[in-house]
């Protein structure tokens, strides 16, 4: 990681129509700093790779459109062991906002005081979030608790203190690192149980995307990169592009440039998605299921998803229409949100079994159901 990759990432979000879909941040994650403070006791950026000055990059990728993103850690040493914020949230936290910081990701190595200790981790999560607000900056606060033993991929933990995320930053991990299908799978699962906890301003967070570049130590194949982005779309996920985006093949930015999909993440109702209907399972992460999530206009987007070794149909049965909010009869019009076209099948009545073909090992098939001429509940 160095000033002039940031910057080729930079262009690259503009050239590739990444800037134009939506996506407004760039974020270094861990390892730009220096491993000493300077004289005055502040961060600094690595001298050898960032000798412009943390800065001077913040001011080149806001020129090109975008909001700028750094890494710390509530630790007294990040996970890769560079100097972190424990005792220095005030003095870090005006340094980000001195070089035009938009985006702090607070990590959870190393930690102080308790590491397995979440009243300890809220309170000092806590005093990074005052330390921002405090700057005067909108700053985005990203909340991990990966890194430690804190239980965040622990949904019994998040039943009941998931709120305090909410209360602490803008998002919060809830899951292990998504490094392949499996942990894709087990943060889908994790989060569809924490749907109360998302809101406006406020995001349960199952990590990144993966992408489907070969070269990168974690990607995905071209079906499942794009079951993961339907699924953080309902799941109302940030959307963190983790692969690497001068590359990014011609693929994945029609996967992460799809308006109608983004749209369906971005909806301004803010209501979290969740799952409605889960078949055929074997093991957890072997079913076929449907997930769902209301929309701001009346409509509901739908995912259609099939984790068997076959292709298969999934239905929306009566119990699957049941967890919808249309009343029973109601006529919807069904769009294919990656066909941008109407469905193979595009009517539907809610409360009669509608099919959908899907294509094995992780497919999905993903609709807007739009009703026609019958009130919502």
């Amino acid at each position: 990681m160095n000033e002039q990759n940031i910057r080729a990432v930079a262009d690259a979000m503009v050239q590739k129509g990444l800037v134009q879909a939506g996506y407004e941040y760039l974020n270094m994650d861990d390892c730009w700093m220096s491993k000493d403070r300077d004289s005055a006791g502040r961060l600094q950026g690595d001298l050898d790779r960032f000798a412009s000055g943390i800065k001077s990059l913040a001011d080149y990728v806001h020129s090109q459109g975008l909001k700028f993103g750094l890494y710390s850690d509530r630790g007294s040493l990040t996970c890769a062991g560079y100097p972190a914020s424990y005792q220095n949230e005030a003095l870090d936290a005006q340094t980000f906002a001195d070089w035009g910081v938009d985006y702090l990701k607070e990590d959870n190595c190393n930690a102080q005081g308790g590491a397995d200790d979440k009243d300890v981790a809220f309170a000092q999560f806590g005093l990074m979030r005052d330390s921002l607000n405090a700057t005067g900056r909108p700053i985005f606060f990203s909340v991990c608790g990966g890194g430690g033993n804190l239980p965040w991929d622990d949904i019994t933990f998040f039943g009941t203190d998931a709120r305090g995320g909410g209360v602490l930053g803008n998002s919060w991990r809830i899951s292990a690192d998504v490094t392949e299908w499996q942990t894709c799978q087990m943060a889908a699962r994790i989060d569809m149980g924490l749907t109360a906890q998302g809101g406006p301003g406020a995001f349960n967070d199952p990590d990144m995307l993966l992408g489907t570049n070969s070269a990168s130590t974690r990607y995905l194949g071209q079906v499942r990169s794009r079951t993961q982005f339907n699924l953080w779309a309902v799941l109302m996920a940030p959307l963190l592009l983790g692969s690497n985006i001068v590359d990014m093949n011609a693929f994945d930015v029609e996967t992460y440039t799809n308006a109608e999909v983004i749209a369906v993440n971005q909806d301004e109702l803010a209501v979290q998605g969740s799952r409605v209907r889960v078949y055929e399972v074997i093991v957890p992460t072997v079913s076929t299921s449907v997930w769902a999530r209301w929309l701001a206009d009346g409509s509901v987007a739908v995912v259609f998803m099939n984790n068997l070794a076959y292709d298969h149909q999934v239905t929306c049965d009566s119990e699957c229409w049941n967890a919808l909010p249309f009343v029973s009869g109601t006529h919807v019009d069904v769009r294919d949100l990656w066909a941008h076209a109407p469905a193979s099948q595009p009517t539907a009545v809610s409360g009669q079994d509608y099919v959908v073909q899907v294509g094995g090992n992780g497919g999905s098939e993903m609709f807007r159901m739009i009703p026609t001429g019958t009130s919502m509940v």
